[in-house]
């Protein structure tokens, strides 16, 4: 073999060794501080603080994903092969800014409407009420800018400056959670607020940090922003579902529950993070990977990638089945209860984290289409109101079967997507990121 292959041939193995090292370090370390931290809270606090934690956690990634409306998830493929245009990722990534920005002012209103009326039926003070919205509101823009300024950093592997400061903060964050339950004044909403303080500033950080790695354009260009939204129309009908489906279970036990299962189906939520390390890696090391892949290519990794996230999600659930006291160690006492569901409730998770693999190969191929947001819109609706309607939401074990089933629905659909993509379908379109 020529030296010159070899040498090439070894850069590019360093390149990748390099790049997979530094994720799994850098999100092995944010990743586990992160779930300490959420751990350390459902532990630590009653399960009547935990529940309005909670329902915030919740209400803020609804509220995320509709102010979002994909915005931030365009820049990586539309950017494609032509990473080295530093202005042109600039300009994606001002107009990803531009149209989240709008979107939160515009429905920041209706959101405080809606989470006030959900928190009234748990009759909380209006002052915890006030304070979870307004930590809500924090974190929701603040992700904004963790999510579109992170883009960059991903297209160049600029992985340690993504990942050093949020450790940090991370770590910050967990500290003042030991601080205030050592003085006793660790409640709902501190743990709310300390955590959209967090995001602020990893947001804050990121911004500053990816504005060395682009050329930032002068003012907003009115062709990128169209080509973002004609790129993000068709999934706005099923993002806007997907928003709200994602966290119903937790809404419905809000509105007809009690607040010890909002507790509990929170804090089933926590084990599931598990599964976000390599969802994350995906948006990170995958979705760029795949986008510049060439097409003789994506079927073997496709399957690989497949194959490999079954082999990582098997044993996990077979052990929440088999060990279940084992799982609920981590949550603490208080939780015990949950022994018959929370093998069910990783499985969910895992449905969740396979369903969203293939969204991230898919959209990386600009594999989008108007019929998958259709399809997946009808199953996960019809699913949902059958459970509703035979069954009803008002227990934990109701809320992690009705989560269990509307899970399907994505995954089905994008196998469907992936097979249409595989088989040479194209669309201007796409599909939901459930």
């Amino acid at each position: 073999m020529p030296s010159a292959l070899m040498n090439s041939l070894w850069q590019r193995g360093h390149r990748i060794s390099k790049l997979l090292t530094t994720f799994f370090l850098g999100q092995g370390v944010l990743q586990g501080i992160n779930i300490l931290a959420g751990l350390y809270l459902v532990r630590s606090m009653s399960t009547e603080a935990y529940a309005q934690f909670g329902l915030a956690a919740g209400f803020q990634q609804t509220v995320g994903l509709l102010m979002d409306l994909g915005f931030t998830s365009t820049i990586i493929p539309l950017v494609g092969d032509q990473g080295d245009n530093k202005m042109l990722v600039g300009k994606y990534v001002r107009a990803a800014k531009h149209l989240r920005d709008r979107t939160f002012w515009i429905l920041s209103p209706i959101a405080m409407i809606a989470f006030f009326a959900i928190m009234r039926r748990q009759r909380w003070s209006l002052v915890t009420e006030v304070l979870l919205m307004g930590s809500v509101l924090l974190s929701v823009y603040s992700g904004g800018k963790v999510s579109y300024y992170s883009a960059p950093l991903f297209l160049y592997g600029r992985l340690k400056d993504f990942y050093v400061p949020q450790t940090l903060s991370a770590t910050g964050r967990l500290f003042a959670f030991w601080i205030f339950r050592s003085v006793g004044a660790l409640n709902g909403w501190v743990a709310a607020i300390l955590t959209a303080i967090n995001s602020t500033i990893n947001g804050e950080i990121l911004q500053k940090v990816a504005h060395k790695h682009l050329e930032w354009p002068e003012q907003d260009d009115p062709k990128i922003d169209r080509e973002v939204i004609r790129y993000v129309l068709p999934a706005i009908p099923a993002l806007i579902f997907a928003a709200f489906q994602l966290q119903s279970s937790v809404f419905l036990i809000g509105i007809f529950g009690q607040s010890t299962s909002i507790a509990q189906i929170s804090a089933l939520g926590r084990l599931s993070q598990i599964f976000s390390i390599f969802t994350i890696f995906n948006t990170v090391v995958v979705e760029p990977a795949m986008a510049k892949l060439p097409e003789a290519k994506v079927l073997s990794r496709y399957f690989i990638l497949i194959l490999l996230a079954v082999l990582f999600c098997s044993p996990i659930v077979l052990l929440a089945f088999t060990k279940p006291g084992l799982v609920l160690w981590l949550l603490g006492s208080k939780y015990e209860g949950l022994r018959d569901v929370v093998g069910w409730a990783m499985l969910t998770g895992s449905v969740n984290y396979l369903a969203m693999l293939i969204w991230i190969v898919n959209r990386s191929r600009k594999w989008v289409f108007w019929s998958g947001t259709i399809l997946e819109i009808v199953l996960i609706l019809s699913a949902q109101v059958l459970f509703i309607v035979a069954h009803g939401v008002r227990t934990t074990e109701d809320a992690v079967f009705f989560s269990l089933l509307s899970a399907f629905g994505p995954l089905l659909t994008q196998i469907c997507v992936m097979i249409y993509g595989l088989s040479g379908g194209r669309a201007r379109s796409t599909v939901s990121i459930s």
